[in-house]
């Protein structure tokens, strides 16, 4: 039974609930994998102990049927909404965006073998069910993605504005897509995201026309500040576009996004063949 739990938040994969004090708990969708639950887990554990500010994760539990995750409660508000609130303050914001995934990129992730994924191998089995891509364009954009540079560092796989929690102290949420990897592939990501990247459904169409208004601001701002903090070059993070974009067609996400997205592919793969 739910226990008349007061609900906080509302996702595409999961709902938030008050919990016990200073804890609250994240469960997901009746048909939402198990196994992915169990990776959001571990993963956040292991992120937790390298400490980097995410809410501390608990435990694993189960209530009225669904499988979910008790975590620290946070105080404090997305960056996306701190975003959309006060775009008078939108350079500032985007230019935070960019520093903490800087911060979280420059921690070595080689010991979590166990708990993260390698990105590569996640963008190979995520091209390769892709829909809307023919079979010989999903061997292009493997073996494209195989001439890319390797590295080992901490990613977070899915990195924007609504996954960023501010209050007294700046901290990243959902960490089920965390992975070793390349910080450049991650970041290709999140320029994807800010480009193309839907609002969830319950999204109020002020915030969605404003946000899309915005976000060319948002985009160039974070992308200013991290090429600064890094000394990197965006032809890094331009490489990664191409087979980002591809492994993004298996999400659930609109069909204008994904018509958006295939251009993009296409006009690169004709650049490459």
């Amino acid at each position: 039974m739910m226990l008349n739990l007061k609900i906080i938040g509302q996702g595409r994969t999961a709902d938030i609930f008050e919990y016990e004090e200073g804890k609250i708990i994240k469960l997901f969708k009746q048909e939402f994998p198990e196994d992915a639950i169990n990776q959001e887990f571990l993963v956040s554990k292991f992120v937790h102990s390298l400490g980097i500010k995410i809410p501390q994760p608990f435990e694993l539990t189960q209530l009225d049927s669904r499988f979910g995750i008790v975590f620290e409660r946070m105080s404090g508000t997305t960056l996306l909404h701190e975003m959309t609130s006060k775009p008078w303050l939108i350079n500032k914001q985007s230019r935070k965006l960019a520093r903490l995934q800087y911060e979280l990129h420059c921690h070595p992730a080689h010991d979590a073998v166990e708990e993260l994924r390698y990105q590569k191998s996640v963008l190979v089995d995520n091209i390769q069910l892709a829909p809307l891509l023919t079979e010989d364009e999903k061997e292009q954009i493997k073996s494209y993605l195989k001439g890319l540079p390797d590295d080992n560092k901490l990613c977070h796989g899915d990195f924007h504005p609504d996954n960023v929690l501010i209050g007294s102290n700046s901290c990243i949420i959902d960490w089920m897509t965390g992975m070793i990897g390349n910080p450049a592939g991650d970041v290709a990501r999140t320029v994807i995201l800010l480009s193309f990247g839907t609002l969830p459904n319950e999204t109020c169409r002020t915030v969605k026309l404003l946000i899309s208004y915005l976000r060319n601001r948002i985009k160039t701002a974070y992308l200013k500040q991290y090429l600064k903090l890094t000394g990197r070059e965006f032809k890094e993070i331009d490489r990664w576009i191409l087979p980002v974009a591809a492994a993004r067609l298996i999400e659930c996400i609109p069909d204008e996004e994904k018509r958006k997205l295939i251009v993009i592919i296409r006009k690169r793969l004709q650049a490459i063949s």
